[in-house]
């Protein structure tokens, strides 16, 4: 059977088979998800071990604030800082070396190509995230009740199952933004810069205007949406904050469409 239309288009499956191949081929991509893997479970653990132990500590503002699985999602915030850049790096890096000149020939329909990179993106680090962020937790919250009699979380109590589907599904998200800001942009430094800034320092600049814009970063949604038992309410609910994000990367993804069929590579 043809892989391509009558046209000499390769058919969207297709598209997406070869931006899954390309992306799992990569090393970076390899090291990134495992190491992020490694790093979510074993910080995970080690901070419900730490915060579990500082149950002693007489303070009344330590139990008052405990939230036993916000402490465990906190080891995952490395992966929050690094895997948004690989989905920069996914688009940049064929900008960079010109192989975006050969793929965008073999689709000329160049809005399939980011939506298939979009979709291979989203998906494995969705599956990813949803791992490394279950077995944190349940591992976490056995070590906690090792080393400590605090209060430790289950997947029924509410609010738990929420901020943990949340934190997976938050990941793929931000990594989606930056696929955006990468065809935008298409110059991987410049691209990072745009990432970190829109996302890191920009909801800091915010903080100093009137208003409460500063809560529509995506780290402070990040934040809110992770807690199960401490949701502040001048943040955005965690609902709220989960589908602004989504619409942040739907538009950049959106601009980004628009930009990669417009200009010239």
């Amino acid at each position: 059977m043809s892989t391509t239309t009558g046209e000499g288009h390769y058919r969207f499956a297709d598209v997406v088979r070869s931006e899954w191949t390309k992306f799992v081929s990569l090393r970076s991509t390899r090291w990134i998800l495992v190491g992020f893997l490694v790093t979510g479970l074993g910080l995970g653990i080690t901070v419900a071990a730490v915060s579990g132990a500082a149950w002693d500590d007489p303070s009344a503002e330590t139990r008052a604030n405990w939230d036993p699985t916000n402490n465990t999602l906190a080891g995952l915030i490395p992966g929050y800082l690094v895997i948004p850049v690989l989905g920069v790096l996914m688009m940049t890096s064929e900008h960079g070396t010109g192989a975006i000149r050969s793929t965008l020939a073999a689709v000329p329909r160049r809005h399939q190509v980011l939506l298939a990179k979009a979709l291979v993106f989203g998906v494995l680090v969705l599956v990813v995230d949803l791992v490394v962020t279950f077995a944190a937790f349940l591992a976490g919250q056995q070590v906690q009740q090792v080393v400590s009699d605090a209060p430790h979380a289950a997947l029924g109590q509410p609010g738990v199952l929420r901020a943990l589907l949340l934190s997976g599904f938050f990941l793929p998200l931000m990594g989606v933004f930056g696929l955006g800001l990468g065809a935008l942009v298409r110059r991987s430094g410049a691209a990072v810069a745009a990432y970190f800034g829109l996302a890191l320092v920009v909801p800091d600049l915010l903080l100093v205007l009137p208003g409460d814009l500063w809560r529509f970063g995506p780290i402070t949604i990040l934040a809110n949406s992770i807690t199960a038992a401490n949701v502040q309410p001048e943040f955005l609910h965690p609902s709220q904050g989960f589908t602004v994000m989504a619409l942040y990367a739907a538009a950049a993804l959106g601009g980004g469409s628009l930009v990669l069929s417009r200009r010239d590579v």
